[in-house]
């Protein structure tokens, strides 16, 4: 017995193709919408002015709908705030500016039916992809909170030290600086006036300043008081808390070789660790979750400025750079220094067997191959002995980073910068783990994919390795169940492959026995060694609870928006199914 608007609106919702009504975005469930859009549709009858207030009505009870809700249904619509703002105009047919069901329902239909594929492969990564943006937004609407406080004069601030050291080291060091100060709640400030790049530190051809080549870090500027006031960093158990009444509000902090030289102690921070909440949800994209976050960290600090950024573009263009493409960095010259040295032959042996592994899984591509190296020769060999491959490198002019006098200058760091990224890109990395440069666009790598399901390098010395982290000997970890394990004690949980278990303790001398609580279970309980894995230490951060909510409410600034448009951007043909 509905009247004839509601019955067509039914008819509407039912003819509907399934594969449009299902887009994998939030918010409410399909049944859930109808319901309400049906009920308000009828009290409205129809007036245009009154379906633009069912479209606020709607929105506003989304975020509830789906807290509740947490996506439980199969059947998942778009978000209704998307309805707003795209509303038609009523037909010229229309009388007493009224809107039929089917015009209300086009707004809705258009922006679903432009994001549906028919290829099922594109609709999973696009999943993924957002999947990626939104713990990418999470963590980088925490960065901007700490980097941009309201006041610099009273703001708690970290003074990154001087890294004495080649570009992969001291982005690295920066990046523990901000680790640092996200776990005291700081705002980090770099010292740059000893940075080997800077004029005539170590080269007279030297930048003039930072920002001439990458974005400001933070709104405030590191001033003398900040410098008259500063602390160096010396003591965990007074100087690593967030509480601003029992720590000094400006602190300095050195490299971690500095501090393990000079005082034998460093802050609890250089565990191995980050926040536990972003950490889980990196695990299900992420093929080393640790590896990201140090990627999304340094992504932010070296973000490139217009100019830098506009050079990068121009290169792609010039050396004709685009994926499906193995990244290979060797590094020769001095590096005899640090580790063993590695004849060209055994990386292209590493090349070989990604392509061959590639097309026995049936994934026939063109044998591309982005070459960095401080050695130009090495071009010319690989060209004369590997016909086979296209070799896409820098000009032979710009390889010149084996020497002093033109390692350390404005125009190398240019092109070093643009390297490290054009290598982040590349579907799949031959480094060694050895050198900051071959982690550095490793962990840069994976901030870029928006899905690593497996590993994406191959290094020929170590494996991937954070300097100057450490396992606690002590605990708390997260762990992770390597196999079921059913529980035969009254205090145990049984596990089951893939539990995730968080604040884990030994309970006996002989460390063959822990305590922890399972994420699924949702208790806490014993459980035995040999059926668990370790992933992560457990420290406390600051509550950021606030913060996060700013950014559900609110969503990201344009600032942000802008930052986050390098993340998240690319698929490995590596990751290819079939």
């Amino acid at each position: 017995n509905a009247n004839p608007t509601t019955s067509k609106l039914h008819q509407v919702l039912k003819s509907t193709p399934k594969s449009i009504l299902k887009p994998r975005l939030n918010i409410i469930t399909q049944s859930n919408y109808k319901h309400r859009l049906v009920t308000q549709i009828k009290k409205s009858n129809l007036n245009l002015n009154s379906v633009t207030a069912v479209s606020t009505s709607i929105s506003s009870t989304a975020v509830d709908s789906a807290r509740k809700l947490n996506s439980r249904n199969s059947s998942i619509l778009v978000a209704i705030p998307k309805l707003k703002p795209v509303i038609k105009a009523p037909s010229p047919s229309a009388q007493h500016n009224k809107l039929t069901s089917t015009e209300i329902l086009q707004p809705i239909y258009h922006y679903q039916q432009s994001k549906i594929t028919t290829d099922p492969s594109i609709e999973i990564n696009r999943y993924w992809q957002k999947k990626c943006i939104d713990i990418t937004q999470l963590a980088l609407n925490r960065i901007h909170y700490l980097q941009n406080p309201r006041n610099c004069s009273t703001a708690r601030k970290l003074i990154c030290g001087r890294a004495g050291a080649g570009m992969g080291s001291t982005v690295h060091h920066w990046v523990y600086c901000l680790i640092y100060a996200i776990y005291t709640n700081r705002t980090m400030i770099i010292d740059t006036s000893q940075w080997y790049y800077l004029k005539n530190v170590k080269s007279k051809d030297g930048v003039r300043d930072f920002h001439d080549l990458f974005k400001p870090i933070s709104k405030c500027k590191y001033t003398n008081h900040d410098k008259k006031v500063a602390v160096n960093w010396s003591n965990p158990e007074t100087m690593d808390s967030s509480d601003i009444r029992s720590t000094p509000r400006v602190l300095r902090l050195e490299t971690v070789g500095v501090l393990y030289r000079d005082i034998k102690v460093v802050p609890r921070i250089c565990h191995h660790a980050m926040p536990i909440e972003i950490f889980i949800k990196a695990m299900k994209l992420k093929y080393k979750p640790m590896a990201w976050w140090i990627g999304q960290l340094a992504q932010y600090i070296i973000r490139p400025n217009n100019y830098l950024q506009q050079f990068i573009d121009q290169s792609k263009k010039q050396f004709q750079f685009h994926s499906p493409i193995v990244g290979l960095h060797i590094r020769r010259t001095d590096k005899y220094k640090e580790s063993k040295l590695f004849n060209i032959d055994e990386y292209m042996t590493k090349v070989k067997l990604f392509f061959n592994n590639l097309a026995k899984r049936k994934i026939n591509i063109k044998k591309r191959v982005f070459v960095t190296t401080d050695e130009p020769w090495l071009i010319t060999y690989l060209k004369s002995n590997y016909t086979n491959y296209q070799f896409i490198h820098p000009p032979l002019q710009q390889l010149n980073a084996g020497f002093n006098t033109t390692r350390y200058s404005a125009v190398h760091l240019k092109h070093f910068l643009r390297d490290i990224f054009l290598l982040a890109e590349c579907d799949y990395l031959i480094v060694t783990m050895s050198s900051n440069v071959g982690r550095l666009a490793y962990e840069l790598h994976e901030a870029i994919y928006s899905r690593t399901r497996n590993k994406h390098y191959t290094s020929l010395d170590n494996d991937y390795y954070i300097h100057g982290h450490r396992r606690s000997t002590m605990g708390p970890w997260v762990l992770q169940a390597k196999q079921d394990c059913p529980s035969k004690v009254s205090n145990g949980i049984s596990l089951t492959k893939g539990d995730i278990l968080d604040s884990c303790v030994w309970l006996d001398k002989k460390k063959t026995i822990y305590r922890g609580y399972s994420q699924r279970l949702k208790k806490s309980g014993s459980f035995p060694k040999s059926c668990i894995t370790y992933l992560l230490d457990v420290e406390t951060y600051p509550n950021y609870d606030k913060v996060d909510k700013s950014l559900y409410l609110n969503g990201l600034d344009q600032l942000s928006k802008q930052d986050i448009q390098s993340s998240c951007t690319k698929i490995s043909v590596n990751d290819k199914q079939l």
